[in-house]
C-alpha cells in the first residue's frame, strides 16, 4: 500500500475521477427529474421503486441488486421517494464517467499501465473522454430518472475497469454477475471476458462470476413478501427461469419491422457512424505499426466487437425505449474514440462543451412536474373502495408508487387488463384481495360483471389524460 501511495498514477487517477465525477453529477443534479416521470423511456420508474421500497419482484429479470439497493435508497431522508431514486440514478451515471475516465487515461486497453503522464496528458485527456460520455444524449437522459440503466452502465463500467487493468479475476467475475442481475445484455461481456482472462484462470473468473449472480436467488424471498409488485412465481423453478431468462421479452429480439429500419437509423446515426470510424482507425493503426494503446492491440478489435453486439441487439429490439438498451455500448465506443479525442488537441474540451449545450435543452427536465398531478387527480376523484382498470401501459407503475409508496388511497383496487392474462398476476391480486371474484381463468369480462355490483369499475389511463390536459 506504501508503494501506491507513493505512485503518482494512483493519485491521478483519483484526481481524474473525482473531477469527472463531480462535473457530471453537477450537471446531473441541475436537470434531475424532481419528481416521477415517462420521459427518456422511464416509464418503468414507477413499478422500480415500488418494487424496492416494499422489496417486490419487478418486471423480468427482477433486477434484485437494483431493488435492494433501492431499499436503502429508500431511506435516505431527502425529499419524496421518487426523487431519491432520480438522485441514485445521477450518482451512479456520473460514478460511470469518472470510471470511463480513469479506464480510458490510465489503461492502454487490456495491457499494462500508460506511465508517462506527462506526456500524453492523461488526466487532461481523460477528463474529456469522462465528460464526452457523460453529456452523451443518450447517457444523460437516463441520469436524470428513475430506471436501472444507470447502476448497470456503473457496473459495466466497473467491470471494465478491472479487466482491462488486470486486477483480481473473482473481482471481476463478482462485477460481470452483478451486472447481469442488472440487465442481461450485460451477456454481451462474458465472450470479452472469456477472451481476455487466461484459460487457466477461467475457474476463478468464473467463482466471482457465480457470486455476481447470487441476488437472484432472493428473487423467491422477495415474491412471498406483501409487494403489489411481483412478476411471474418465483417460488417454483420453472417461474423463477421465466423471470431471470427473461423469456417474456424475447420475442422482441430481433424483431424489428423492416419499415422501422431507415428511421431508426436515421435516429442512431452518430452512434452507428462512431462505430465504424473506431473500425476504420483500428485497422489504419494496426498497419502503420504505431505503438501499442487503445486502438492497437488484440482487446480493441473485442471491445469493438462487443459494441456492435449491444448496438445490432438494440437496433434490431422492437420496443420504442430499445434505445436505453445503448448505454454500454456508448461506454465501449467513448473508450474506443479515446485515442482520436486526442488528435483534438487544445480543442478537446470542444466536444464535452458542444455536447453539453447542445443536449441540455432536451436533457433538462428539472421543471417538469411529470405524472404526479394526472395519478393524484385520477386517484381523488376515483369512488370508495373502486376497481380502476388500467389499460396495459405505464398507468399501472405510476398508481402502484403512488397508491403503495406515498399511501394515496389504499381502499382502490388497481388491476391491469393486460397483466390479468397471466395466472401468477390474478392469483397475488386474489390472496391481497380475497373478497374478489372471477379470478380463476383469464375472463376480464367476466370479472366486470362479477364484481361491479360491489364496486363502481372505472378504465384509467394516464397517458390519455395527459395528452388531453397538455
Amino acid at each position: 500500500m506504501t508503494n501506491r501511495l507513493h505512485n503518482p498514477l494512483f493519485w491521478v487517477s483519483r484526481h481524474v475521477f473525482l473531477s469527472t465525477t463531480l462535473l457530471a453529477l453537477l450537471v446531473y443534479l441541475f436537470t434531475l427529474a424532481p419528481d416521477l416521470i415517462w420521459a427518456h423511456f422511464g416509464g418503468d420508474g414507477g413499478e422500480l421503486i415500488t418494487a424496492a421500497v416494499t422489496l417486490g419482484v419487478p418486471h423480468p429479470p427482477g433486477y434484485p441488486t437494483y431493488v435492494l439497493l433501492g431499499k436503502f435508497i429508500s431511506f435516505i431522508p431527502i425529499g419524496t421517494a421518487v426523487f431519491r431514486f432520480n438522485l441514485f440514478s445521477a450518482v451512479c451515471v456520473a460514478l460511470a464517467a469518472g470510471v470511463v475516465a480513469v479506464v480510458s487515461g490510465q489503461y492502454s486497453v487490456g495491457s499494462k499501465l500508460n506511465t508517462d503522464y506527462r506526456l500524453l496528458n492523461t488526466d487532461y485527456w481523460s477528463l474529456i473522454t469522462g465528460l464526452t460520455f457523460a453529456f452523451t444524449s443518450f447517457v444523460w437522459g437516463q441520469a436524470v430518472i428513475a430506471e436501472v440503466y444507470g447502476l448497470n452502465v456503473l457496473l459495466v463500467a466497473l467491470f471494465l475497469w478491472a479487466l482491462l487493468g488486470e486486477r483480481p479475476y473473482p473481482l471481476t467475475g463478482l462485477l460481470l454477475g452483478l451486472s447481469l442481475t442488472t440487465h442481461l445484455t450485460s451477456a454481451f461481456l462474458i465472450p470479452l471476458a472469456l477472451a481476455l482472462v487466461p484459460t487457466r484462470n477461467w475457474p476463478k473468473l468464473g467463482v466471482g462470476l457465480l457470486a455476481g449472480l447470487t441476488p437472484f436467488l432472493l428473487l423467491p424471498l422477495f415474491a412471498y413478501g406483501s409487494s403489489p409488485v411481483v412478476w411471474g412465481n418465483p417460488t417454483t423453478w420453472q417461474g423463477w427461469w421465466w423471470l431471470v431468462s427473461g423469456r417474456i421479452y424475447h420475442p422482441n429480439a430481433f424483431a424489428l419491422p423492416a419499415a422501422q429500419w431507415l428511421p431508426r437509423l436515421r435516429e442512431w446515426a452518430l452512434l452507428a457512424a462512431g462505430g465504424m470510424a473506431s473500425l476504420q482507425v483500428c485497422k489504419w493503426q494496426g498497419a502503420s505499426n504505431k505503438p501499442a494503446n487503445l486502438l492497437t492491440c488484440k482487446p480493441t478489435y473485442l471491445l469493438l466487437a462487443t459494441f456492435f453486439l449491444y448496438f445490432l441487439y438494440a437496433f434490431f429490439y422492437n420496443t420504442l425505449d430499445a434505445a436505453a438498451l445503448l448505454l454500454p455500448g456508448v461506454l465501449l465506443l467513448v473508450l474506443l474514440l479515446a485515442p482520436i479525442l486526442r488528435q483534438l488537441g487544445r480543442w478537446g474540451w470542444l466536444l464535452p462543451l458542444a455536447l453539453l449545450l447542445l443536449n441540455f435543452n432536451g436533457q433538462n427536465l428539472r421543471g417538469d412536474a411529470g405524472v404526479r398531478p394526472f395519478a393524484i387527480t385520477v386517484l381523488e376523484e376515483a369512488p370508495n373502495e373502486a376497481i380502476l382498470l388500467t389499460p396495459g401501459n405505464e398507468s399501472i407503475f405510476a398508481l402502484w408508487y403512488f397508491q403503495t409508496v406515498e399511501g394515496l388511497r389504499p381502499d382502490v383496487i388497481l388491476v391491469d387488463k393486460n397483466l390479468f392474462a397471466f395466472d401468477w398476476y390474478r392469483a397475488r391480486l386474489q390472496a391481497q384481495h380475497p373478497d374478489l371474484r372471477h379470478l380463476s381463468v383469464d375472463d376480464l369480462e367476466g370479472f366486470r360483471q362479477a364484481n361491479g355490483g360491489q364496486r363502481a369499475i372505472l378504465t384509467v389511463d394516464l397517458w390519455e389524460k395527459m395528452e388531453i390536459e397538455n
